[in-house]
């Protein structure tokens, strides 16, 4: 997993802290649509269709099927979208990188965006190419995009699959164990299922009057024990921030008050930042200040003053391509002394299926298939029939390997839609064969006009204009 790629070291204020982030998911992106672009060209002029116009036509599908992909996944993970504002659901909308988006959905965006070009472009411009030719051109790019597609994902941490229990057999290319602080897995392995902690270690129930987090337990050989986390130790600071920090309540007058109050040296000098969510919160350098502060807070009437566990809220903001977690704790040194001591590491999830890479996997067989089987195709339309069940049959085993809600018959969405695929390809082979002329019998095929030239189309066996067959009663 590797969210962030590199950073570009500018705009460092307005990108903290390094500058403008290149996410592995997007860049990925962008390599799946200059690749498809390239080869889809080059097999694009081999039925006659110009580059330039494949590229417009690459730009519409790519767009729709984008925007196909993500509406299905809002729709899907609507419980993650609670926004009732338009604003606030376009903003969620182009957050694709918060993971994701649902190739079904592309499919469909994809299909109407053929839709429109054909309509807008080829028909105003008399772009001479049967539908289903450049539908077999376009199988195997549809199944490079998906190859390359995954590794992105794979790199964003999103698609994963369920728990691999290694211990108990072998898994394939090996479990992945992705940066847990920032992994999309973490609200469900911890939230969810309560399968591990967020960062390898628990902490005690907050007793007595000192708002600092004591570790309770540590899982044994994870990245904190082998740090050197220890029970007692009592948090002090989490990457470089303090964790001995308040909320304040009340009205805002009140709470403006206990503010202005708590920043005077006197009572404390705390310091307000502001959260993700919109709270504000007072932190103090140690703990005789949070003390002061505290006593000056209750002089203001109305006003709440609570110590906060600064862990938790830092862990459940964490920013994305940032896996190491620095912690700064307080440990008995002896019976009467204590020492600070520094401690970094990485917090890792339990071991997950790679599902993402054997999409990939399979998507780079599927290719293979579908090359060799182009010069043995019956007929025009063939080859996009057998990506259709191929993918459908990969998508339908894959997805048993996820963690992904159910709708009816123990059938996750896609699962559902895998049906439905393998239905619409027997559909659409049938119609074929009823309706296109059979390469197998020698007979015409459809051959596009060059380009610049109007009229009927030719045939590769004869000048005449030959048309597919109109179907048998």
């Amino acid at each position: 997993m590797q969210q962030v790629l590199f950073t570009v070291p500018i705009f460092e204020g307005t990108f903290p802290p390094d500058g403008i982030p290149v996410y592995g998911f997007g860049a990925m992106l962008f390599v799946t649509f200059v690749t498809v672009v390239l080869w889809g060209s080059y097999r694009a002029k081999k039925i006659g269709m110009e580059p330039t116009k494949f590229q417009d036509f690459a730009i519409w599908v790519f767009v729709s099927g984008l925007i196909g992909a993500r509406v299905l996944y809002m729709i899907q993970y609507a419980n993650q979208f609670p926004q009732n504002s338009i604003g606030d659901i376009l903003g969620s909308f182009f957050r694709i990188w918060e993971g994701g988006i649902v190739f079904y959905g592309s499919a469909l965006g994809g299909a109407i965006g053929y839709g429109l070009f054909y309509w807008f472009v080829m028909r105003r411009f008399k772009v001479h190419v049967s539908g289903w030719q450049l539908a077999d051109a376009v199988a195997p790019l549809l199944a490079l995009g998906l190859a390359i597609g995954r590794i992105g994902c794979y790199l964003n941490g999103c698609c994963w699959g369920q728990v691999a229990n290694e211990e108990a057999c072998v898994v394939p290319l090996g479990a992945a164990h992705f940066p847990m602080l920032p992994a999309h897995a973490r609200p469900q392995l911890v939230g969810e299922k309560l399968l591990q902690t967020s960062t390898g270690f628990s902490l005690e129930p907050r007793t007595g009057e000192d708002p600092r987090s004591v570790v309770a337990a540590v899982e044994k050989d994870s990245p904190a024990d082998r740090a050197g986390v220890r029970k007692g130790d009592r948090i002090t600071k989490v990457n470089g921030e303090s964790a001995i920090a308040a909320s304040v309540s009340g009205p805002p007058d009140a709470v403006q008050a206990v503010f202005d109050k708590v920043q005077e040296k006197d009572n404390g000098g705390g310091k307000l930042i502001t959260r993700a969510n919109g709270e504000t919160r007072v932190v103090f350098d140690d703990l005789p200040s949070y003390f002061l502060a505290r006593a000056a807070a209750r002089t203001v009437p109305d006003a709440t003053f609570v110590g906060v566990e600064r862990l938790d809220e830092i862990a459940r903001e964490w920013p994305r391509g940032k896996a190491l977690l620095s912690l700064q704790v307080e440990r008995a040194k002896s019976e009467t002394e204590t020492e600070f001591v520094n401690l970094s590491f990485a917090p890792k999830t339990v071991g997950l299926y790679p599902t993402q890479l054997y999409e990939s996997l399979s998507m780079i067989l599927l290719i293979l298939v579908l090359l060799a089987f182009y010069p043995l195709r019956r007929h025009d339309g063939q080859l996009m029939v057998v990506l259709m069940l191929g993918y459908a049959a990969h998508r339908f085993t894959n997805e048993s390997l996820r963690i992904e809600p159910s709708y009816g018959g123990g059938l996750t969405l896609s699962q559902w839609a895998s049906v439905i695929v393998v239905v619409a390809a027997v559909a659409m082979e049938l119609y074929l064969w009823r309706t296109m002329p059979s390469r197998w019998k020698g007979e015409p095929q459809y051959v596009p006009l060059p380009a610049g030239e109007t009229g009927p189309s030719r045939s590769d066996a004869t000048t005449a204009a030959a048309r597919p067959p109109e179907p048998k009663a």
